[in-house]
């Protein structure tokens, strides 16, 4: 395609993703999305990767010479803005892992999908993929409600529109089976999960951040780290039935089983609603000050391990919330004693996976 500009360009919508935006343009330019993006990277293997999360400086600069976008705007459809602010980070490591981000690619045999979709949304004149199907605390479509989907309910394959070709153009239509997903079976979110989704969306897309929120400042990093930590903290928690004053507090059900599939996943690579049952503990969490956070979590003899030392990051809210808590059950060793090494416990192995996944 060299560096001419594409004959026909369709702009991008507020909310689209980069891959959605170069699918409609490779529509409209009579192609295909795997000859449109090879005419423009030539041996880029686009969508083997998550072009989404991340795309190079070079790469963006050759997309923005063959259309009106400029490099920042290109960037800006990728999900590396949003991800900085959450973090507080300029410069991310595209090849670590990205908290909050559904990981797309291949794992043996099985194609992880980096995108979910909302059949009603596939209904609407001309569909496109948001950036929030993308983001792993949208677990509901903000608009309709309901639980997000990420796989053809007809043939279990996942949602693949860029697989599409010049003669089946329509997004909504398995690229597998021929199904229509405009039809999909759908299922109305939780309540309380769709009001922390809403929460984390204000704050992300339009900067707000309300003062009621458990938190010891009230800043979207503070606030997205915070969650996250929480998020993992109730992941293991539903392992540990002994801290049964946190569930009656929170009126949680102990006995939530997550699918064996995904239990040994991080939160962004389990299923939506799996993605749910966390979203609804931490929701009900957050309606609680927090000293009476702090309270609950020190008469329930919580230790500090099972807080604070979840994943690799921390926050003032968790740092605060960690004070006081049990560090161990032996408060002293002998020095003449050898201290017997003992295998851990399938929850703590766990624990210690989900944290070292997130340097894979």
């Amino acid at each position: 395609m060299s560096d001419i500009k594409i004959p026909i360009e369709v702009k991008p919508y507020p909310d689209e993703i980069l891959s959605s935006w170069i699918i409609r343009n490779s529509i409209a330019n009579g192609s295909d999305p795997s000859s449109f993006v090879g005419g423009i990277w030539h041996e880029f293997r686009a969508w083997s990767r998550d072009i989404d999360r991340h795309l190079s400086s070079g790469k963006a600069s050759k997309l923005s010479k063959i259309t009106s976008l400029s490099k920042e705007q290109v960037k800006n459809l990728t999900l590396e803005p949003i991800i900085e602010t959450i973090t507080s980070r300029t410069s991310l490591n595209p090849k670590a892992t990205w908290y909050f981000v559904i990981p797309t690619g291949t794992r043996g045999t099985t194609r992880i999908n980096g995108a979910h979709f909302c059949s009603k949304c596939l209904a609407l004149p001309n569909p496109y993929i948001k950036k929030q199907w993308k983001l792993a605390w949208n677990v509901a479509c903000p608009i309709h409600k309901q639980l997000l989907i990420s796989s053809c309910q007809n043939c279990n394959k996942v949602f693949s529109p860029h697989l599409i070709d010049y003669m089946n153009t329509k997004i909504y239509i398995c690229t597998n089976c021929g199904f229509d997903l405009r039809k999909s079976s759908v299922i109305d979110s939780d309540k309380e999960a769709l009001s922390l989704q809403e929460s984390l969306n204000d704050a992300i897309f339009n900067g707000k951040i309300s003062k009621s929120l458990p938190l010891a400042e009230h800043t979207i990093d503070e606030l997205f780290i915070t969650t996250r930590v929480l998020l993992s903290f109730f992941r293991n928690l539903y392992r540990l039935p002994r801290y049964k004053d946190i569930f009656e507090k929170l009126n949680l059900s102990n006995k939530e089983v997550f699918h064996t599939s995904s239990s040994r996943n991080s939160f962004e690579a389990i299923e939506v609603k799996d993605r749910e049952i966390l979203m609804i503990a931490v929701s009900r969490l957050f309606k609680i000050n927090i000293d009476e956070i702090k309270n609950l979590f020190k008469n329930s003899k919580l230790r500090y391990k099972t807080l604070a030392e979840q994943l690799n990051i921390s926050s003032k809210t968790i740092d605060y919330l960690a004070e006081g808590l049990i560090v161990s059950d032996s408060f002293s060793i002998s020095a003449n004693t050898c201290k017997e090494i003992k295998p851990r416990s399938k929850e703590e192995v766990e624990t210690l996976m989900d944290e070292i996944r997130t340097f894979l």
